[in-house]
């Protein structure tokens, strides 16, 4: 679909992905803390691709803790940046595993169980609005990814005929 980019306030975002996850979470033990910053600036973007890149980082977590957790959402802006943090307790990933991850059809479920196709939708999607993607996981201890969108772009102007 054509990106449709309007300014959006990235906890509207979060509020109502999570809304759908939340049931899920409790029936699979996971605890879900949400810490969103009070005075975040808006961002130009898609916010039905934002609410993708949520469902599909939310999604992994959940399925990276199949005995339970923790997952916590954050957002936060410094100067130049909205960010979005999605960080879980799971399993975590080996640097070999990360060095592949928005590779599309990539996956380390079993077949049936994903396409492969997730990170590498988020990775497009956050590339396309002039974002970054920042990874860290440990084995065992679960993974971290904050996306990170400028606050300063604007909608590109469409010609009028």
């Amino acid at each position: 679909m054509p990106t449709t980019k309007t300014r959006v306030n990235l906890n509207l975002i979060v509020e109502e992905g999570l809304y759908f996850f939340e049931s899920r979470c409790a029936q699979e033990g996971i605890e879900l803390v949400r810490s969103l910053s009070t005075d975040l600036p808006e961002i130009t973007a898609d916010p039905a691709q934002l609410h993708q890149v949520l469902v599909n980082l939310v999604v992994n977590a959940i399925q990276a803790m199949p005995n339970g957790g923790k997952l916590t959402i954050k957002t936060l802006s410094d100067q130049a940046y909205v960010s979005l943090i999605v960080e879980d307790t799971g399993i975590g990933m080996s640097e070999e595993i990360m060095k592949q991850i928005f590779i599309p059809f990539f996956t380390t479920k079993e077949v049936g169980e994903g396409t492969g196709l997730g990170l590498s939708v988020v990775h497009g999607i956050v590339s396309s609005h002039k974002g970054v993607i920042k990874v860290e996981s440990k084995i065992g201890a679960g993974s971290r990814f904050e996306i990170r969108f400028p606050i300063t772009i604007r909608p590109e102007k469409k010609e009028s005929k």
